[in-house]
């Protein structure tokens, strides 16, 4: 097989009961000139068996076997990565399902536009094959092309449904230049999403649908809404940090704002008496104190610099002086 216009890779791992229909509905593909990477996370069930089966039966189909580096996905997303050979890259997770025309539709789109990242909407679809919409504030309801700085502006609207997550779009290969997900971090398609957007000067949203998300128990994303992570603080940290190499800094401020009064809010849903969880939330907010003090360095701004005293005396302190400026503004 010859260098492939796109490489699909697909993370696998406990997916027994919905692997078969996602490979289908990739191999369905009107789209047809594309590998499929078949990334065995080390699935403790019969998935390393289903991968082997399924590579025998395509040759576009590899089944990759890496060493599992850390809890989650990333490791086999990256080991995807450092095996892909197209020129565009997409991801499915191996409990989801894609609409026949997808590729393609990502594929004219960005070949259209010269987008180097497309994104579509996604639906949810339920285990008796029922498709259930997103609202419609957070679909995409006309094909939008956004610059680097119009697509974070609309990275604080109901958009961020779309924007978030790894699959449902498609990637010019060289954005992932140099750029890999954190290995053991959850929501590390949040995390990493400043460095893809860094190298990609417009993104094209489309008014399409065809990224089919199963929603069951025991899903990332059925769970996700009922856990407090630190890994979306670590987000927004890094978003900020992105935002001050550009030299936005209102936008650095609002991020790290964001960041702050989440740990605030959530220090109770926190074991802190567990070394580890102790440890990790004392980690994450002194990289919160240096991004902050970082800011009101670069801005120069007095009021900056006497926020990022209160965040370094704690975050008591902080969010009372912030309730103080506020009250202050509103009198």
């Amino acid at each position: 097989m010859g260098t492939p216009l796109l490489s699909v890779i697909v993370p696998v791992y406990k997916a027994e009961a919905t692997l078969d229909a996602c490979v289908q509905s990739i191999l369905a593909q009107t789209l047809a000139d594309f590998e499929l990477l078949l990334i065995d996370d080390e699935s403790p069930d019969n998935c390393p068996a289903l991968c082997d089966a399924w590579a025998q039966k395509d040759p576009r189909i590899r089944a990759l076997h890496p060493k599992k580096t850390g809890p989650g996905p990333s490791g086999a997303r990256n080991a995807g990565l450092d095996a892909a050979r197209g020129a565009w890259i997409t991801m499915v997770d191996s409990d989801d399902t894609v609409a026949p025309d997808l590729f393609a539709t990502l594929y004219t789109a960005a070949q259209t536009s010269g987008a180097g990242l497309v994104i579509c909407n996604s639906c949810r679809k339920l285990p008796d094959g029922t498709l259930q919409p997103h609202p419609a504030e957070q679909c995409f309801a006309a094909d939008t092309l956004l610059t680097e700085e119009q697509f974070w502006d609309a990275f604080n609207t109901p958009w961020i449904s779309q924007f978030t997550g790894t699959a449902h779009r498609l990637y010019a290969a060289k954005l992932f230049a140099g750029v890999r997900y954190p290995v053991g971090m959850l929501h590390e398609d949040y995390y990493v999403l400043p460095d893809l957007i860094a190298h990609c000067d417009t993104v094209q949203c489309l008014a399409y649908t065809g990224y089919y998300v199963l929603q069951h128990e025991g899903s990332i994303t059925a769970t996700a809404r009922h856990e407090v992570r630190l890994a979306m603080t670590r987000g927004d940290i890094h978003r900020a940090a992105y935002f001050l190499s550009r030299g936005w800094y209102d936008r650095a401020e609002g991020a790290l704002t964001d960041a702050a009064d989440f740990l605030y809010r959530n220090k109770a849903a926190y074991d802190l008496r567990k070394p580890g969880h102790r440890a990790e939330f004392a980690a994450v907010k002194a990289e919160l104190c240096r991004t902050y003090d970082a800011l009101a360095a670069q801005k120069g701004a007095r009021s900056l610099k006497l926020r990022a005293a209160a965040l370094r005396a704690g975050l008591p302190v902080f969010h009372a002086y912030k309730a103080l400026l506020s009250a202050r503004r509103g009198g």
